[in-house]
Formats: structure tokens, sequence, C-alpha cells
């Protein structure tokens, strides 16, 4: 989901109930903060040596160690904030939105927007934990091809000496484990 959209549906809902859900009947605790917005700037090469460039938004969501239960954010709430800082400096607006939450049970993770579900008082944002991929593959088009792409096939990958890793417990330079 675009920063764009998922802004025009708390502007479109005023004054609704904001949760989130982030993993299947896990919700973040109805008092937490949303401590900052980040525009973020992903400059990487793949192991296909393509540089790829992009831009995300990520929300960070936190909940105080001491439960506060006189505070919620609503949607109104919500969009208030983005106001502030846009005032600072513009959300990207066409970049995909995630969310960066962790708890003591669960590891702190930036989780897309799988959907949002109106209750009627409430809007529910649904994250999804995110996968991680091989870009060289995902370029690929044929089965062969993506057999390939990714560090070359099983029949030319390197073998690799699982039995100094087992021996000695950990992977050393130069022990021939990485």
């Amino acid at each position: 989901m675009q920063t764009a959209q998922f802004t025009k549906i708390l502007q479109e809902n005023p004054n609704k109930a904001l949760f989130f859900e982030y993993q299947i009947g896990q919700y973040v605790r109805t008092d937490y903060h949303i401590t900052e917005i980040k525009n973020v700037n992903f400059d990487t090469v793949d192991c296909g040596g393509i540089r790829n460039q992009w831009s995300e938004v990520h929300i960070q969501l936190w909940e105080n160690e001491i439960p506060e239960p006189s505070h919620s954010v609503d949607s109104g709430k919500a969009m208030k904030i983005f106001d502030v800082v846009n005032r600072v400096r513009e959300t990207y607006p066409n970049a995909e939105i995630k969310f960066e939450y962790g708890n003591a049970t669960f590891p702190t993770a930036v989780l897309p927007v799988h959907q949002i579900k109106d209750t009627g008082n409430t809007l529910i944002v649904q994250l999804v934990a995110d996968q991680t991929t091989c870009k060289a593959k995902d370029r690929a088009t044929t089965p062969e091809e993506k057999a390939a792409a990714c560090c070359g096939s099983a029949e030319t990958a390197p073998k690799l000496a699982m039995a100094s890793v087992q021996a000695a417990g950990s992977c050393a330079p130069g022990g021939g484990c990485c």
C-alpha cells in the first residue's frame, strides 16, 4: 500500500479507532504511540551485480513500558501526526508504507500492510511479515533462469566444508565454510 492510499483512508474515516494486527489475532496494544515517520531510501546491489534503488515510508509504533489506559490513537490523531511531519518535510506519497513494531515477545520487524478492515467505528490495519527474496531470481523469466540466477544452480554451487563447521562449532575465516 502506498503512503497516499493510507493517509486517504485515514482522512475518509475521521475519528475511527485505529488498531494494528501484527500477526493473526495479535494486536499492538491500544495505547501505542506513533513515534516516527521515516522516509527510507534504499540503494543496493544484488547478487547479480544489478543496482536497485527504491524508497519506503516506515511508521514506528511504540508501546510505553507502563500501560497508558487513557492514551489512544485514532485516525484523526494519526493524520495530525502526518501533518506535523509533512510541515517539516514531505512524506513520500507514492512509496510503500510499512510499520515498524516489536515488543517483548515479537522481535522488531518492518511489516507491510496486508489490508485495512473497516468494522464500522474501527479501522484494523492488518500487517503481514515481509519475505526476503533474490532480485536476480525475480528478474529471471524461465524456471531454468530462476534456478541458475541466485548464486548458481545446485549443481554449480560450491560445496561447503560442513565437517569443519560441525567440528569447530563456528565458521572461522579460511575454514572453508563461508
